[in-house]
């Protein structure tokens, strides 16, 4: 009977979501976008809210409570799985059940007793969130075929405002419910997600002449999903340009956003200063992913992730004398800016190459190759500090990487139809 209600109640509302004016697809995607701004928000941006009280609960340390960062790596194994299951069965239930996941991670916190407890629940957690990430790409695609680029950047902005709302609300929750009524109260945000979730995603896209249509830019004929498979993905040298330049420009996560306080406070900043400028790094993050967004749709995804690449490089360097109060202003803010609109323009890059039809399973495969960076990245933080004191060294290390990225994005133009048996050498 539940099954049914719910069946039921997701027919009204979407029902109801077509016969207003606002176009069905923004609601679609106001889906991935909160469910990644509760899931960073809460899970990365907000995770060091919980630290202390941990400590003072069960009396782990920061390393050990800290360790469960490293299960976040664990989700690109994961990937392909989940996208070939995406591409098969849609999204909907993808990102029901990543919630889920998260929600069921959430609950049982509060009956934690031993650390392996800790870690097998974050396990869960971040293998939740990790399937919540694909979806997006394939929504967007789907919804919006001429402003695609400006939507993805606003969807992606979703982890953005999720470390701006979701720290300052779990700094009001901790001293009144604990730690153990705060974990509660986001497994229930995780559950009124699921409900959204099922009942506002669709992915039958309305027709070109219908009044649903008119939040497009432009009206024409609306295809159907196509795109490569992923067999003829793999036998394309442009997948394999894309997937170098992905990697290498994740490092900007797994190397660089975890370090750029310390790095400013060893150049002489005050922590409370450090910190401001990060909120300003993460406000110029969501503009950078709507403008170079927008800029995509001009000059094609390809060639925007090339300078967004060559961007993020000079002005990593240039953050190396951050120690000047005039430099930070400038570059941190402008770093941010690029180094967030890389997470909107690399869905976009693989969309534009391979199509919508099998996004899921090629997302996923790509996205393999991130644990690489995500393995190395903290290891070279760590020991350029070891070894000079410093993070200059890594950052000078890393700003190459995101050279070689764009370098390799000379080598991914994928023309024309995917190859046949006959011709795979493309």
């Amino acid at each position: 009977r539940c099954e049914l209600a719910l069946y039921f109640t997701s027919m009204n509302i979407t029902g109801a979501l077509r016969r207003r004016r606002i176009y069905q697809g923004w609601w679609v995607i106001s889906v991935p976008f909160l469910s990644t701004a509760m899931a960073v928000g809460a899970g990365q941006y907000g995770f060091g809210l919980f630290i202390e009280p941990l400590e003072e609960s069960f009396g782990w340390n920061r390393s050990q409570i800290s360790a469960s960062l490293s299960f976040t790596a664990l989700g690109s194994l994961i990937a392909p799985f989940i996208g070939r299951i995406m591409d098969r069965h849609g999204s909907k239930y993808v990102l029901a059940c990543s919630l889920a996941l998260i929600a069921v991670s959430y609950f049982l916190r509060p009956f934690m007793t031993e650390l392996w407890h800790w870690y097998a629940l974050s396990l869960v957690q971040y293998l939740g969130a990790a399937a919540g990430f694909l979806p997006a790409g394939r929504l967007v695609g789907m919804w919006f075929l001429h402003n695609r680029g400006r939507v993805m950047g606003i969807t992606a902005m979703g982890a953005n405002f999720g470390g701006l709302v979701m720290p300052p609300f779990l700094a009001l929750l901790l001293p009144i419910l604990m730690w153990q009524g705060s974990y509660i109260v986001l497994a229930l945000i995780s559950v009124a997600l699921i409900v959204y979730t099922l009942a506002v995603i669709d992915e039958r896209p309305p027709t070109p002449n219908s009044d649903d249509c008119a939040g497009e830019t432009q009206n024409e004929e609306r295809p159907g999903l196509t795109g490569w498979t992923l067999k003829e993905a793999l036998h394309c040298k442009g997948f394999y340009a894309i997937t170098l330049a992905t990697m290498l420009g994740s490092f900007t996560y797994a190397a660089i956003l975890p370090q750029i306080i310390a790095h400013l406070t060893d150049q002489g900043v005050s922590v409370r200063t450090a910190s401001l400028v990060l909120s300003v790094y993460a406000v110029m993050g969501m503009t950078g992913k709507f403008v170079m967004g927008f800029l995509a749709e001009r000059i094609t995804a390809r060639y925007a992730l090339m300078i967004d690449l060559c961007g993020q490089a000079i002005f990593l360097i240039v953050m190396l004398w951050a120690g000047t109060p005039a430099i930070m202003w400038m570059s941190v803010p402008v770093y941010g800016f690029f180094s967030g609109a890389y997470g909107a323009l690399f869905p976009l890059v693989i969309q534009d190459a391979f199509g919508i039809r099998h996004y899921g399973s090629i997302m996923g495969t790509l996205s393999m190759a991130h644990i690489v960076s995500f393995g190395i990245g903290p290891l070279l933080a760590g020991a350029s500090f070891d070894l000079t004191d410093s993070y200059s060294t890594a950052f000078v290390i890393v700003a190459v990487l995101f050279v070689i990225g764009a370098a390799s994005l000379t080598q991914a133009k994928v023309t024309g139809p995917p190859p046949t048996s006959d011709d795979v050498s493309t």
